[in-house]
Parts: C-alpha cells; sequence; structure tokens
C-alpha cells in the first residue's frame, strides 16, 4: 500500500468516527439523502449514474453495523512520512501532502460534528489574508459535506459538492415548473429545462460552478472578517442548543457574512455581476431566506429596473440586521449563559405560523 492510500484509509477511519457519533442529529430525510451522496463518492458515480437499491441498502447496513462498532472510540492522530498530526493540524499536514497535489480538509460543521475529506487540489490563491483551495475529486470524506468550509486563515472550495448541489437543483426546475427564479438563473449558463441528463450537461453544470465557486470563497472570506464574536459564537454551539436554535443561529453568522463589505453580495455588487446575483438569490436556503427576506424584494424590483443601489441598500440592511441579532444573541449568552432564553429569542424573532411575536 502506498503511503498515499495509507494516509486516506487513516482519515476516512475518522470520517466513519465522526459519523458515527453525529448521525442521529439527522432528520431521517436527510440522512438518507447523505446516505446517497456519500455513496456516490465512495463508488466515484456522476450524478446521472443509477444506484442500485439493492445495493445501496446492503452498504447502508454495513456502515450502520460499522457506526455502531466505531461509536465509543476517539478520533485518532494521523501518520505521514513518520510524522503524526492531530487531525485538526491543516496546516502540518498540507505541507505534508502538497509534492502529490491532494489537500486535507478539518473543521467543525453543523452540531459541532468533526469534518474531514481528502481531495485533489486544482488551485490556490490568496484571497485578502486568506489562503483559497479549490477541491476537485474528492477521495474521501465524511457524510456532513458542505460546499465550503474555514478552518483557520485557510478556505476550502469544494467543486465537486458544489456540482452535485447544483445538479440537484436543476433536477428540481425540471420537476417544478414554477420555480421561475432558478431556471433563470441556469438560463445564465446555457442551461435549459428541456436538457436531459447527460455527460454534456454536466460539462455546462461544471462551467457554472467554475464560476459561482467565488461566490463560496468570498461568503467564507466574509467569515473569516465577520469574527468579532466568534468566541461567543463557539461556546455557544460548545454549550449545545436544540437543533432549531442553533441553524437559525447558523443562518445568522451566514447571513453576516453574506452581506459583510468583504463577503460575496458586495463583490457582486461592486462587479455588476448578475449571473452570480440570480444564483446567490436562487440558492439562499430557508433559513438564511427568513433573516433575509428584503434580498428577494430587491432582486424583484432589480429585474424590471436594473437598479444596482436597489441591491446595494438591502445588502447594507441585511447586514446591519444580522450585526444587530449577533450582538443581542452575545448578550442574552453573556448576561444568563443559558440556551434556553437563546432559544426564547429566537422563537420571538422568528415566530413560526400561527406562533405570533410576543
Amino acid at each position: 500500500m502506498s503511503r498515499i492510500d495509507d494516509f486516506v484509509l487513516q482519515v476516512k477511519r475518522n470520517c466513519n468516527i465522526s459519523d458515527a457519533k453525529f448521525w442521529g442529529y439527522y432528520s431521517i430525510c436527510g440522512l438518507l439523502m447523505r446516505y446517497r451522496e456519500l455513496y456516490r463518492n465512495e463508488h466515484t458515480l456522476m450524478p446521472w449514474d443509477s444506484i442500485d437499491n439493492e445495493k445501496i441498502t446492503r452498504w447502508i447496513q454495513e456502515r450502520e453495523v460499522l457506526w455502531k462498532e466505531l461509536e465509543d472510540n476517539e478520533l485518532k492522530k494521523l501518520i505521514m512520512d513518520s510524522t503524526s498530526y492531530d487531525p485538526f493540524d491543516v496546516n502540518g499536514l498540507n505541507t505534508a501532502l502538497r509534492d502529490v497535489g491532494l489537500v486535507y480538509g478539518s473543521g467543525y460543521g453543523a452540531f459541532n460534528k468533526p469534518t474531514f475529506f481528502v481531495a485533489k487540489l486544482d488551485a490556490s490563491r490568496d484571497l485578502f489574508d486568506n489562503r483559497v483551495h479549490y477541491v476537485g475529486r474528492e477521495l474521501c470524506r465524511d457524510i456532513a459535506a458542505t460546499p465550503a468550509m474555514l478552518q483557520g486563515r485557510c478556505i476550502y472550495v469544494r467543486t465537486e459538492m458544489i456540482a452535485q448541489f447544483v445538479w440537484d437543483r436543476f433536477q428540481e426546475v425540471k420537476a417544478n415548473p414554477y420555480n421561475v427564479l432558478a431556471e433563470v438563473m441556469f438560463s445564465h449558463y446555457g442551461i435549459f429545462r428541456s436538457d436531459e441528463a447527460s455527460p454534456g450537461l454536466f460539462e455546462k453544470i461544471r462551467g457554472l460552478v467554475r464560476d459561482v465557486s467565488e461566490i463560496f470563497a468570498m461568503h467564507e472570506a466574509g467569515e473569516a472578517y465577520e469574527d468579532a464574536y466568534v468566541d461567543d459564537w463557539h461556546a455557544i454551539w460548545y454549550e449545545g442548543c436544540d437543533k432549531a436554535t442553533e441553524l437559525f443561529l447558523r443562518g445568522i453568522k451566514d447571513v453576516c457574512a453574506d452581506t459583510s463589505p468583504f463577503g460575496p453580495l458586495k463583490e457582486i455588487i461592486d462587479t455588476r455581476n448578475t449571473p452570480r446575483l440570480c444564483f446567490f438569490v436562487s440558492f439562499m436556503d430557508g433559513i438564511r431566506r427568513e433573516i433575509f427576506p428584503e434580498i428577494r424584494d430587491a432582486f424583484q424590483h432589480f429585474r424590471e429596473a436594473k437598479d444596482w443601489s436597489v441591491i446595494e441598500c438591502a445588502r447594507v440592511d441585511g447586514y446591519h440586521k444580522a450585526k444587530r441579532l449577533q450582538r443581542e444573541v452575545v448578550r442574552i449568552w453573556n448576561e444568563k449563559h443559558d440556551v434556553h432564553a437563546l432559544a426564547r429569542y429566537i422563537r420571538d424573532e422568528f415566530p413560526r405560523p400561527g406562533q405570533g411575536k410576543k
């Protein structure tokens, strides 16, 4: 076995240990989706390749048996060229991997879950005082893959994950004739509802991903810049919140990064990049959309008048709102150190239908 194959197996073991401890945090639908994505990764399947139900069922059963065996294990140090590394020492490990064209990433995701990957390195560049690594084919990863991540001053943009994310959204567009915004966004990149699943379509999506990868890089740069409350935020997550509260707290942090003077929306406005604006708005998920609804109203006005000042006004309003929410969360935390008080604050700020705001 080569030194690289051995290293990948070591990282995969830590991926499995992390998955064994955290798989229960996901909903049934969320877990099934992640099973399919991880199965595709481990079997080198393209998005249009069909998955045999009997094979994936057997794979899931085997994986759950493995997780049961590993759930009490602790993460292992990684050995590379006779040197031992902490699994979160991205700088040391990437220095060791530099000569073989690979990149290693690690960090903490939702629910404070440790996350790891090893991948081929497509390119690197400096962005402000961060180092951005554009990640290609992933040799191994855990079940909680995200499109981009920040670890220290290293930003990882995972193009394989973004491509899968975009491919899935295009399938939704084909199935839903009312998703006009996403359909308009795809049309900017020469992708249309009539396109059928094929290598040719995937190449178009790869072209889209090469462009919009900068949105993900700028988001992480905005997050690195907006770090005034990072210690408080980590203390809150370490203490542990209910899932809904944590997702809203992460959404507030994401909106702050998105609307930051160093974030993606500011860069989109400065460069007058309409395709990226369409992507940014159409891919804004439910919680971020709930926190920052101003951007969708502004975008509708923009489509009619092509007035970038409307988008800039929405960005500034969204930024001030996210900063206010952050300050209030930190104030409550520092005064009470009570995650239940934070949950009540989030429920009051973002009441569910029929709940009403106190």
